[in-house]
């Protein structure tokens, strides 16, 4: 599926920003990728500079996310679900938006403090949305969640743009942009100490792009999902200039500012922060917003929201990381985000929001990434076939030899 807004502002971005851009020169010191290798069948091993593959499934769905509230009966739902790749960069502005519906709806039913909410799912909306009803002033709160570990909120790369999005037209685009930005202001408030919740794991991160037009080899333009911040003058104007590698590789090159999230290290402070309030996650399965009791439900169920809530809307986007080994990471603190056109390579045509070669300074470092639509990653063969692409790729960009 093309991504509406996603192409309208690349064409924009493209044709303004180069007028305004400064010149920069900048050495960085490349991923190692000197220690890694393929099998006889040219998969991926996990030694030496590759610890792990990783296999996730984004909950996208067509359109907006969903967030809604409903009276059923004497109970109240209030839905947060449907954010694909983009959960932790409209976390905040949903979070905030679907408090707000709640509060409405518990003014008509005159639900006070003590109401028994079930918040289902246990990712970052989960355990956002608890926390801030907590803060709010409720407090006889609980998760249920079949697991809360190897999930999609812990598997994100932690970047923040507006990427990873299935709207559609003008009006939707410019809803998910005002809930990134509500979201931008809650990361900035985190950075400096004074959001309410939680308030380490964020800060801001360089995060380079190519400036290559269609046909060429090497790094191409790109719509990164920062666009839509650094117009509304929230984060810096990007600068074009040129990177050289500690390979010896140099590429011109488009430099943006957005925030990076260690997710890993915000989903620990959320538990650390759920066992202070005495807010208890549950291990079980719910096969029915029916089966659920409590006067209030918030369903953030993510995927599990296309059986829970009917919705046929929603659909897995499967993405793949490798998650490295042995990197100097206090040394690449720096995002990579690119299309990219390997030499010698037949010429391909690719979404121009949809990078190719994808970096992230994340726990040991990741590379990535694919966006493969109404994917459920079951498909072994063609899993390890994008496992070799990405590898194979990311070492042609950052200067290593294939053998």
């Amino acid at each position: 599926m093309k991504h509406w807004h996603c192409m309208v502002l690349a064409m924009t971005l493209f044709s303004s920003q180069a007028s305004h851009s400064a010149s920069f020169y900048e050495q960085l010191q490349a991923v190692e990728l000197g220690d890694t290798h393929f099998d006889a069948q040219g998969h991926v091993t996990t030694t030496g500079d590759i610890d792990r593959k990783v296999a996730c499934l984004r909950p996208m769905r067509k359109g907006l996310p969903n967030i809604s509230a409903e009276s059923v009966g004497e109970q109240v739902r209030v839905h947060l679900y449907g954010h694909g790749g983009s959960g932790w960069t409209l976390l905040w502005g949903s979070v905030n938006k679907a408090v707000a519906l709640f509060e409405e709806k518990a003014k008509e039913h005159k639900f006070n403090e003590l109401v028994p909410i079930t918040i289902i799912g246990a990712g970052c909306m989960g355990k956002a949305v608890a926390l801030s009803l907590y803060h709010t002033g409720f407090q006889n709160i609980r998760i249920i969640a079949e697991q809360d570990d190897s999930i999609a909120s812990l598997n994100s790369t932690g970047y923040l743009a507006m990427v990873s999005l299935a709207t559609e037209n003008e009006s939707e685009k410019k809803q998910a942009e005002k809930l990134a930005i509500d979201t931008l202001k809650g990361y900035q408030m985190v950075e400096k100490g004074t959001h309410p919740i939680i308030n380490e794991g964020v800060h801001l991160i360089d995060v380079y792009s190519g400036l290559g037009k269609e046909g060429e080899e090497g790094p191409l333009e790109t719509y990164t999902g920062i666009e839509p911040y650094a117009e509304a003058g929230l984060l810096p104007k990007p600068e074009n200039g040129v990177v050289k590698f500690s390979t010896g590789v140099s590429y011109p090159m488009r430099k943006y500012q957005t925030y990076f999230m260690d997710t890993k290290v915000l989903m620990k402070a959320f538990d650390r922060e759920l066992k202070a309030r005495n807010i208890p996650v549950i291990h079980e399965t719910v096969g029915s917003l029916e089966d659920i009791k409590t006067y209030v439900v918030f369903n953030c169920s993510g995927l599990g929201a296309a059986k829970l809530n009917h919705d046929e809307k929603v659909y897995p986007n499967l993405g793949l990381l490798l998650e490295l080994a042995h990197q100097p990471l206090k040394k690449l603190d720096y995002i990579i985000y690119t299309r990219y056109q390997p030499p010698g390579a037949p010429k391909r045509v690719s979404p121009v929001d949809k990078a190719d070669i994808y970096f992230m300074p994340r726990s040991g470092g990741l590379l990535g990434a694919t966006f493969v639509d109404h994917n459920d990653g079951t498909d072994n063969a063609l899993n390890e076939a994008l496992f070799t692409r990405i590898l194979r790729e990311n070492k042609q960009f950052f200067g290593y030899p294939l053998n």
